[in-house]
């Protein structure tokens, strides 16, 4: 009888022990199912800011704080580039190369570019063809514009070409009362007459109006040297593709802090 009972307890024993390991290893699994891991994302959302802090730094405050906008929102601010499409073919015009390195800068996620170029263009064709309207239409958050600055030169005049800037831009500004407008001249010509004073008659038009200008002008040679040759082609202030690289590169460096090499 003694030896029963003895052999009960080492039967108990044993069943004590392997019931306490099933209850500690199911405490373990239910642990490691129910605390999740914690994933952190503060350092790429700060790498993502100091990205954008680094290319907009020379970019105007209201342009840096709707940068800001679009990264707090996630939705891409809209660049609409308008100008004039060349006469000559190159390989790509300054539009498209800024388009490109923007959108690689900042990405398409922060930044949306949109390009509008015209042939032949002058600045009263803009109008009574209702193309400014498109642009309008397009809903630019910041609208870089070339207005067509050498096409109007001895054909429109520069009185007249202000008037029709001031037109287009009112009625863009009555579309969309946030955007940002961005002006810039034409290509320098060589050694052109009244062409330049048509230029500085634009940049004092967009000091005037409150409008950024960007003088792209100082990245080209002096138009009285013959260097400047190097960089167009034989229509009058029509960039080759050396033109339109130093052109785009100096508004690479105004849109992207990025290293002006000429």
């Amino acid at each position: 009888m003694k030896i029963w009972v003895n052999i009960l307890a080492i039967i108990v024993f044993i069943a004590a022990i392997a019931a306490g390991e099933m209850f500690w290893n199911n405490k373990v699994s239910e642990q490691s199912v129910s605390t999740p891991t914690k994933v952190e994302t503060s350092s790429n959302t700060n790498e993502s800011e100091n990205t954008r802090r680094e290319h907009a730094q020379n970019l105007p405050k209201s342009i840096k704080a709707k940068l800001q906008k679009a990264e707090q929102t996630k939705t891409p601010l809209k660049l609409v580039i308008v100008g004039s499409a060349p006469q000559e073919q190159v390989k790509a015009t300054w539009a498209e190369l800024l388009k490109k390195k923007i959108e690689d800068s900042y990405g398409s996620s922060l930044i949306n570019v949109e390009v509008h170029e015209y042939r032949n263009m002058t600045t009263l064709q803009f109008i009574k063809s209702d193309a400014y309207k498109k642009i309008a239409d397009a809903h630019p958050d910041v609208l870089l514009f070339e207005p067509f600055l050498l096409n109007d030169n001895g054909v429109v005049g520069i009185e007249n070409t202000l008037e029709n800037v001031n037109i287009i831009l009112t009625y863009v500004k009555e579309q969309n009362e946030q955007v940002i407008t961005i002006l810039q001249p034409s290509a320098p010509v060589y050694k052109a007459n009244n062409y330049p004073s048509d230029a500085e008659a634009l940049e004092e038009f967009a000091k005037e109006n409150s409008y950024e200008y960007i003088n792209h002008w100082s990245a080209w040679p002096d138009y009285h040297s013959e260097d400047i040759l190097n960089y167009l082609t034989k229509t009058p202030g029509q960039p080759n593709d050396k033109g339109e690289k130093i052109w785009a590169q100096y508004l690479e460096t105004y849109f992207t802090n990025s290293a002006l090499s000429l």
